[in-house]
């Protein structure tokens, strides 16, 4: 007869679930050090340090670096079939969203884009990067490529603390209408893994598509990547 033993890695994780449960830890209050969770439960360090890489993957407790492990915040969950971009979904749930410009700059529509956009090769593209961070943790890196033409002066815009949308709508009459995108898995290279405060070569959700307009012109291709262990994205289905 087989007996099912419970891995080493997997009888860690119940250990920190069940003491954040125990000893009612709220989201962000701090965990043991490595150390004495290891003296706590007799692991090794390897076992104890697969356990928790595991429960930050799954979004239960995330690292500050140098500063110890955390109980996580539930995970922020993006519809994939409304309009709203992740500024507007962080604060319709509440969260605080940080943003840090990383670069605006311009350039020149490459083929792959220009046909994505319906915009000739060369075509003056205005090109928006952007770390957001939520509650304070860095969690997505967006590029965003804009027509340059028909959004002039969008370049003096602070877009530290405001959504793009809102400003597209207020001062150029655009109203989000719909899009495509697609989703899929990306390894994070070493800038962007600096940025996301993660260990290059991790997984991250790639999230990529364009946005229309009101009249269904498409006006933003978008890329952004994304750390799975604070955002999840989910689709309503409904029967007719």
């Amino acid at each position: 007869m087989n007996i099912d033993h419970q891995k080493p890695r997997d009888e860690a994780m119940e250990k920190i679930e069940n003491y954040m449960i125990k000893n009612n830890l709220k989201p962000d209050d701090k965990l043991p050090s490595e150390r004495a969770m290891c003296e706590m439960w007799d692991f090794n360090r390897s076992t104890l340090r697969s356990a928790i890489k595991q429960l930050i993957l799954e979004g239960k407790i995330y690292n500050k670096n140098g500063s110890g492990t955390y109980v996580a915040r539930r995970k922020l969950v993006r519809n994939l079939q409304d309009v709203y971009g992740f500024y507007q979904t962080a604060q319709n749930a509440g969260r605080r969203i940080d943003t840090k410009v990383l670069r605006v700059d311009f350039c020149e529509t490459p083929k792959n884009i220009g046909r994505k956009m319906k915009l000739p090769l060369g075509h003056k593209l205005m090109r928006i990067v952007r770390l957001r961070c939520l509650d304070g943790i860095p969690v997505v890196i967006s590029t965003i490529y804009l027509d340059a033409v028909r959004f002039p002066g969008l370049e003096d815009v602070d877009f530290n603390g405001v959504s793009l949308y809102e400003v597209l709508k207020e001062r150029y009459g655009v109203d989000v209408s719909g899009g495509m995108e697609k989703l899929s898995i990306a390894y994070c290279d070493e800038e962007e893994a600096g940025y996301l405060e993660i260990e290059e070569g991790a997984p991250v959700i790639y999230q990529s598509g364009v946005t229309m307009d009101q009249q269904d012109v498409i006006f933003e291709y978008f890329k952004e990547i994304t750390r799975s262990e604070y955002v999840c994205f989910a689709s309503e289905l409904t029967r007719r």
